[in-house]
């Protein structure tokens, strides 16, 4: 017992220091640009550059501090690729409100789109997730995470009546592992209108203000025509090396590897390598215990399900580890989560 006690700090600890670095990695400007040009149509016809080196507001600021509801938001190139050392302030990762509790976000940060003259401010959350199952619809989360945007803007973007001037929210969701039936997809969520009677339309941006955005990479990611699934399934992929992420990075993609990057993708290659092997260790222990050498008893299943379902294990390394393919992994996993 006090072995698993020990693994399971130990897979709990190697987690959290693994989401941190993956957070200041996906936080560099020249990562997001990729992710805005391929989750938001604004950015359709801006080279990922532009976005990166004038679109994307504030300073490099990662979990620094935690911002509340009546709080104020706070608020680079190297040669010709885009730095890869700025990355965006943390706006908040901590929204407070005492009615409603607290929650937390990985990325927040403000872009600014040319629109008509003028830059419209859109607010911009990123959240990593291990998998695109984790128990709840991902969607409804991300609704969730919007309407909390919206909420907290009152204050600070708006005071009383003055709701004209609540800015959009983007929620977007990045799921490293998905089944391959739904990997390598983008799906978007958002407000439209409906006119059941009549011919009168409203202003677009008077009710486009939620979008909810789930990225999904998968095993069929790393090959994706899309820039931003194929740049994000690379840096997180269990089988590729640190030195040939960076490569990908600055060859393919064009972003600088300064010492900021080189650091967080060589902390997460070295985690993700101690995560499997303590996972491994966890997941199997009662079934090698029985005498079960593929450590199929339902108790070891049943430990590598609540991993996955904790975000301690992604559910391609778990179906891995249970030596099960992938969709009959999956199947019993919802099976688990039914329960």
């Amino acid at each position: 017992m006090e072995n698993e006690i020990a693994q399971t700090l130990d897979i709990a600890a190697d987690k959290t220091q693994y989401d941190a670095a993956a957070r200041k990695l996906v936080a560099q400007k020249a990562i997001l640009a990729y992710i805005l040009k391929s989750a938001m149509d604004e950015f359709i016809h801006i080279p990922v550059k532009q976005i990166a080196e004038e679109l994307i507001e504030g300073t490099p600021q990662i979990a620094e501090a935690a911002v509340h509801q009546d709080t104020p938001d706070a608020q680079g190139a190297v040669g010709g690729k885009m730095s890869g050392t700025d990355r965006v302030r943390d706006m908040a990762t901590e929204d407070v409100s005492i009615r409603e509790g607290r929650v937390l976000y990985d990325i927040r940060f403000i872009v600014r789109i040319p629109q008509n003259g003028e830059r419209i401010e859109i607010i911009v959350n990123v959240e990593l997730q291990s998998g695109d199952l984790p128990g709840y619809p991902i969607p409804k989360r991300g609704i969730y995470y919007g309407s909390r945007l919206i909420s907290a803007q009152r204050g600070t973007v708006f005071k009383n009546q003055e709701y004209e001037k609540i800015n959009k929210v983007v929620s977007i969701w990045i799921c490293e592992n998905s089944a391959i039936s739904r990997s390598d997809t983008i799906n978007e969520y958002y407000f439209c209108e409906n006119c059941r009677r009549g011919n009168y339309q409203e202003d677009r941006k008077n009710y486009d203000l939620i979008r909810v955005i789930v990225m999904r990479l998968g095993s069929q990611g790393e090959e994706s025509e899309d820039d931003a699934v194929r740049l994000l399934s690379k840096v997180f992929s269990e089988n590729i090396t640190a030195d040939d992420k960076k490569r990908v990075l600055s060859e393919e993609f064009n972003i600088a590897v300064t010492d900021s990057i080189e650091q967080e993708v060589e902390r997460m290659c070295n985690l993700s390598d101690g995560l499997e092997q303590r996972c491994m260790a966890r997941g199997f222990a009662k079934g090698q215990a029985a005498g079960r050498a593929e450590g199929r008893t339902e108790g070891a299943m049943e430990t590598l399900f609540s991993l996955v379902k904790k975000g301690l294990l992604t559910i391609s390394a778990a179906a891995q580890q249970a030596e099960m393919p992938m969709p009959e992994f999956e199947q019993r996993y919802r099976m688990f989560l039914k329960k």
